[in-house]
C-alpha cells in the first residue's frame, strides 16, 4: 500500500513539473517573454495627457522591440528570422491544432491550452475549443508515456518541440535539453508579438532533434537514447 502511495505522490510531482515544463525548457527565452508581458500590462496614470500617454507607449514599444532583438541575438548562435505573429500564415487555429496534435498521438488525456491571443494579449491558460477558428501564437499539451515519463509538447507558430521534464530534472545539467524536429527552435515574445526562429547557443539550450515528434517516438526515447541524440 505504501508503494502505491509513493507512486501516486511521484505522479503528482511530475504533473506539476510537466505543466511548468515549457517555462523551464526555454529558460531565458520564456523569462524574457514574461518580463515583456508584465511591461505590456502596466497602465498609464490617469493624470497624464493623451499625448503624453501615446508618447510613452510608443517609447515603451520601441524599447521592447530593441530589447527583444538584442536578447535573442546575444543568446542565439544564429537568428534565422523574426516574424510578427499577426503576419504569419503558419499559426494554427484551435480546430487545426487539435487535429494536428491528435494525429501525433497527443491531447488524449491532457488538455491542449493557450495563453495568448493572436494580437499578443495575455489571458489565463485556456483549453482550446476543437471547433473554433481562432488562432494563437503558441499551444502546449502534456504527454505521459507508458513508463510514467512526462513531456511538455509545445507548438509555436509551426515549430513543434518536446520538453523532457523528468530527464531534465533528474540529470540536473547546467543547460537543459529540448527535443525538436530540426536544429532550430521558434520562441514567441509577447512584448513584440513576434516569433524568433533561431539556433540557440549550446550554453543557453541544448537542442536535440528527431525526424518527427509523436507519441510513438517519445515512448522510445529513454534517457540513454536522449543522451545519444
Amino acid at each position: 500500500m505504501a508503494k502505491k502511495t509513493d507512486k501516486n505522490k511521484r505522479g503528482s510531482v511530475w504533473i506539476i513539473v510537466a505543466v511548468l515544463g515549457v517555462i523551464a525548457a526555454f529558460t531565458g527565452w520564456i523569462i524574457y517573454a514574461q518580463v515583456s508581458k508584465t511591461q505590456r500590462a502596466q497602465t498609464t496614470p490617469a493624470t497624464e495627457t493623451s499625448a503624453e500617454s501615446d508618447a510613452e507607449n510608443a517609447e515603451r514599444a520601441d524599447t521592447q522591440v530593441t530589447d527583444a532583438a538584442k536578447y535573442y541575438r546575444e543568446n542565439a548562435q544564429k537568428l534565422i528570422s523574426v516574424t510578427p505573429a499577426e503576419e504569419s500564415s503558419q499559426v494554427y487555429s484551435e480546430k487545426d491544432i487539435g487535429k494536428e496534435l491528435a494525429a501525433r498521438g497527443f491531447g488524449g488525456n491532457f488538455p491542449i491550452t493557450y495563453e495568448y491571443t493572436i494580437d499578443g494579449s495575455a489571458q489565463d491558460k485556456t483549453e482550446i475549443d476543437k471547433t473554433a477558428a481562432a488562432t494563437h501564437p503558441q499551444y502546449t499539451v502534456t504527454y505521459m508515456t507508458k513508463n510514467g515519463d512526462y513531456w511538455t509538447i509545445s507548438v509555436c507558430n509551426d515549430s513543434v518541440t518536446a520538453y523532457p521534464a523528468g530527464y531534465n530534472l533528474e540529470h540536473n545539467k547546467a543547460t537543459e535539453v529540448i527535443i525538436t524536429e530540426s536544429d532550430s527552435i521558434t520562441a514567441y515574445d509577447s512584448g513584440t508579438n513576434s516569433f524568433y526562429k533561431m539556433i540557440p547557443k549550446p550554453s543557453a539550450l541544448v537542442v536535440k532533434h528527431i525526424p518527427a515528434i509523436t507519441a510513438e517516438a517519445l515512448e522510445k526515447l529513454t534517457a540513454q537514447e536522449i543522451d545519444a541524440l
